[in-house]
């Protein structure tokens, strides 16, 4: 489910109020945008150069992208499910049902454990 911002369905979960909600969704939107965009502009070294120490730096670069794209993409997923949750109605639980903090939330809004 796609969220674009507009959601009429944003209502309190309880331990979290409709307005912080409604914040932590535009914060969401823009880390997803952000994450996006970032992504867009990552890409994997794909052809290596004659140079023997030019490869070896760019091999390690690639790694380094490499691991960084896959934390990202994580992140993302993390950000989309929030959103889902948001519009689901139960932002700021856990899988098992645990409230989620406020203060943790406003540190990580997409933050999926209860701690």
């Amino acid at each position: 489910m796609q969220n674009d911002g507009k959601n009429d369905n944003l209502r309190s979960t309880g331990h979290l109020s409709a307005g912080f909600i409604e914040e932590m969704n535009h914060k969401l939107l823009a880390a997803k945008e952000k994450l996006e965009a970032d992504l867009n502009g990552l890409k994997v070294h794909e052809e290596l150069g004659a140079d023997l120490d030019s490869n070896v730096q760019e091999v390690e670069d690639d790694e380094v992208s490499q691991d960084l794209i896959a934390r990202m993409k994580q992140d993302l997923e993390k950000i989309n499910n929030a959103l889902a949750k948001i519009s689901a109605g139960t932002y700021g639980t856990d899988s098992e049902g645990e409230a989620i903090s406020e203060e943790r939330l406003r540190v990580m809004p997409w933050a999926d454990k209860a701690l």
